[in-house]
């Protein structure tokens, strides 16, 4: 007899055949995973890589953007400063006429100057003022007591705009501290300029303005034009003892509960030029595209990752599938080789004429017989294996009576219960079982059924075959007192390849095709295959078939 290939001894895992093998024999396992690990960490360093910089640059490109936005707001502010101080230029040249009297010349520019609520001139030598109003207020005679006040605290002011004449530059300068000078509109600013009159008198001019007016008329056009429908412009009013800022004008909705950037105009006491993207500032803009990028980079990422991992799945299949294979090989091998040496050597044995005695002559025919037959089913096994595969099995449905099958079947048992000191029952139904279906794929399910019972039985052992139904199905059920199945592989062992490779199976060699047939053919035949077992308890597989009519 030949002796049986040595097989590794691997991590249990299933009933019929280890659905994967770690062994560390054969490092296949591991050498496919060290691949494919490699493969990831250069994929997934770059990406890393470009990850960490992003966030590292998060903070320096908004900081650029603040950069650019404050660089943006001091041009803007610049070039509005320089444009009201031009206006303003041109309010003084026209007061510093020297064609006219300087009070003339002032009561012209506030007829001309709807902003101009009220011009004060006053004389440096004489200490006298002259006032001019606007059509649309009207003065007060306790307005003087408020202007002598403004001139008392500002000496030094007015002594500094007198020095800056002296050198050649008519400085105009705001004029802070300032009260509401009463009969005018409420919303007042001042600003204040030295000049002379054409007999070289020297006065003091105290524009006292409308801002709201003053910052429309004179510059209105020039904020609309700087904004460029780009961001947004306003001018706003704070007074110290007020928190909130009063909005003076502005080329758009502008919000003052988002984000803006605010300057002082040098023109106006306490008013401010504020600058506001529309919509999202840049630096928001910097953000959420690097936040954009970076959610991308890690999308890319947590894609590739599963990319790897099922590329790795894929592997690890293959590598099953690989070694499946390979096993089934060597147990097809060995369950073949294994009739055909006891076959041969019997067979040689009476053509040599060792055996005399007739009696043992029939044992030995037996043997050969039995032999050939377990040699066949293993052929037919593997055969119908390759048409499901291949999806060329073919059955042919005949009304049969399941009884008559399962007695002939048990019948052909007989000697194989008696010959492995199995005590085989058989308990039919008392009535016929008819049922639709191919009389030898029937009996190629119970036979891999009952080869299952007695390879895993005990010495001595019983198996019991028995019919039954149960809602509307014909029932063949074999029973065993063997090795038992653990719950979790009920649903494995119906695999392909498939074997729990425990102590007690690895005693039995099996080509872990057998389960896998039985569930096909029942598919086929609208039916079911179902197990009960326990560890050391034994197992129950049944057959179910449609009953096609009552029973007889």
């Amino acid at each position: 007899m030949t002796k049986p290939e040595k097989r590794l001894q691997c991590e249990p895992t299933g009933y019929e055949f280890s659905a994967y093998f770690r062994c560390p024999q054969s490092g296949v396992v591991s050498k496919g995973a060290r691949t494919v690990l490699f493969i990831l960490l250069v994929i997934l360093i770059p990406f890393l890589i470009y990850a960490f910089l992003q966030v590292k640059s998060l903070g320096k490109d908004e900081e650029m953007a603040d950069a650019i936005y404050e660089k943006q707001m001091e041009t803007v502010l610049f070039s509005l400063n320089q444009y009201a101080d031009d206006r303003m230029q041109q309010w003084v040249s026209r007061l510093s006429d020297k064609s006219n009297p300087v009070t003339d010349n002032a009561a012209d520019l506030v007829l001309g100057n709807e902003s101009i609520q009220l011009l004060v001139l006053r004389n440096l030598s004489t200490r006298t003022d002259s006032l001019c109003y606007s059509d649309y207020v009207a003065g007060s005679p306790g307005n003087q007591a408020e202007i002598d006040r403004w001139y008392n605290e500002n000496d030094s002011t007015i002594a500094k705009l007198t020095s800056y004449l002296e050198a050649g530059f008519q400085k105009i300068q705001a004029a802070g501290g300032l009260t509401s000078i009463e009969g005018l509109n409420p919303a007042q600013t001042a600003m204040t300029v030295m000049t002379y009159d054409k007999d070289s008198a020297l006065y003091n001019a105290l524009f006292i303005l409308n801002p709201n007016y003053w910052v429309e008329t004179v510059l209105g056009a020039k904020m609309q034009e700087l904004s460029q429908d780009e961001f947004l412009l306003a001018v706003m009013q704070k007074n110290t003892s007020e928190q909130d800022a009063s909005l003076i004008y502005s080329t758009g909705e502008f919000d003052a509960s988002h984000n803006y950037l605010e300057r002082l105009l040098w023109i106006l006491p306490e008013t401010y030029l504020a600058i506001q993207s529309k919509g999202i500032s840049y630096s928001e803009l910097i953000g959420n595209r690097n936040r954009t990028n970076l959610a991308f980079l890690f999308f890319s990422i947590i894609t590739i990752l599963i990319g790897s991992f099922l590329i790795f799945q894929n592997a690890r299949k293959a590598l099953k599938i690989a070694q499946l294979k390979s096993d089934f090989v060597s147990n097809v091998s060995h369950e073949i080789r294994t009739p055909l040496s006891l076959i041969r050597m019997y067979a040689e044995t009476l053509m040599l004429g060792r055996i005399t005695s007739e009696e043992k002559k029939q044992n030995y025919y037996q043997v050969i017989h039995r032999e050939s037959g377990r040699l066949t089913y293993l052929v037919n096994n593997i055969l119908d294996f390759s048409r499901i595969e291949a999806n060329r099995r073919t059955y042919y449905l005949t009304d049969v009576d399941m009884n008559q099958l399962v007695q002939k079947l048990y019948d052909t048992y007989a000697h194989t219960f008696l010959e492995n000191n199995i005590d085989g029952e058989l308990y039919l139904h008392p009535r016929s079982l008819p049922i639709l279906a191919d009389a030898q794929a029937f009996e190629a399910a119970l036979s891999n059924l009952i080869d299952n019972a007695l390879k895993y039985s005990t010495d001595p052992g019983k198996v019991t075959i028995s019919t039954f139904t149960r809602d509307g199905f014909a029932c063949c059920k074999v029973t065993d007192q063997g090795i038992g199945i653990a719950k979790e592989h009920h649903l494995k062992i119906f695999e392909q390849f498939f074997r729990v490779d425990d102590a007690l199976t690895q005693k039995t060699k099996g080509t872990g095709l057998g389960l896998n047939l039985v569930k096909h053919i029942m598919e086929e035949h609208h039916g079911e295959v179902t197990v009960a077992s326990k560890p050391g308890k034994g197992s129950q597989f049944t057959l179910l078939f449609p009953i096609t009519k009552d029973p007889i």
